[in-house]
């Protein structure tokens, strides 16, 4: 497989800055076009932390900003996928509430099967242990052979694991890519420039859409003709037209 050529100046999530525009007063990401369908299968799995300091009122989403632009990506690949290849799941750290079965991005009853998952458990108890829902993850991909199987994170890997590090060992030899999307914070140093793992560090004060965006890089990952996500910001105040 040719490698993918890098944009030089691109953004965490896989998004592009364009230049600034007159029209638009305040900075938000734009997702790019996602492509055709993959020729092999694909198994994407999105796992949220749900723990106190990811959605406390100084977390680093305390008003559950994640889910809401987890699901915009779902709903726009979903739009462009006419085959049954690329599945999608949705996990959480206090596995097995919350979770969502496997269900095509074609199924028109994708929105009823996932977006009752894309929401803080109510009966979750708040953890932030990784590996269980971690070996939930490695199950479902054992069930899809021949799958391209991407596993993204959400969390601020303030892990709770008895051994953090062997946790983070598990999530290095996860069969399949992984996407550590770092909400607030360092990413763990066990993570960054290792084989098969992308980090995204990302922060409440992003510009809207740039979880969508972290998303919409996994889910894309192996489509044909997709496009980055774009970064659109305003004119700074006295810059000419």
């Amino acid at each position: 497989m040719i490698p993918p050529i890098i944009h030089p100046q691109l953004l965490p999530g896989g998004v592009l800055p364009l230049r600034p525009e007159r029209f638009t007063p305040e900075p938000w990401v734009e997702l790019g076009w996602p492509g055709l369908d993959a020729t092999r299968p694909s198994l994407d799995l999105i796992l949220f932390d749900d723990s106190g300091s990811v959605t406390a009122p100084v977390g680093t989403d305390p008003v559950g900003g994640r889910f809401r632009e987890a699901w915009q990506a779902i709903r726009v690949v979903g739009s462009w996928s006419v085959t049954n290849r690329a599945k999608v799941a949705v996990l959480h750290f206090d596995h097995p509430v919350g979770a969502s079965p496997v269900v095509t991005l074609s199924d028109r009853h994708l929105s009823t099967v996932l977006e009752p998952s894309l929401q803080t458990p109510r009966a979750g108890a708040g953890t932030s242990d990784l590996l269980p829902s971690l070996e939930a993850a490695e199950i479902l991909a054992f069930e899809h052979p021949g799958h391209d199987v991407r596993l993204t994170v959400f969390s601020d890997f303030e892990l709770t694991d008895a051994d953090p590090d062997a946790a983070l060992s598990s999530l290095l030899a996860f069969p399949g890519t992984v996407h550590a999307v770092v909400l607030g914070g360092q990413p763990p140093l066990d993570l960054i420039d290792a084989a098969g793992v992308t980090v995204t560090p990302l922060r409440a004060s992003d510009p809207p859409g740039s979880f969508a965006a972290a998303v919409h890089r996994s889910l894309t990952a192996t489509r044909r003709g997709r496009r980055y996500s774009v970064l659109r910001r305003g004119a700074s105040k006295g810059a000419r037209s």
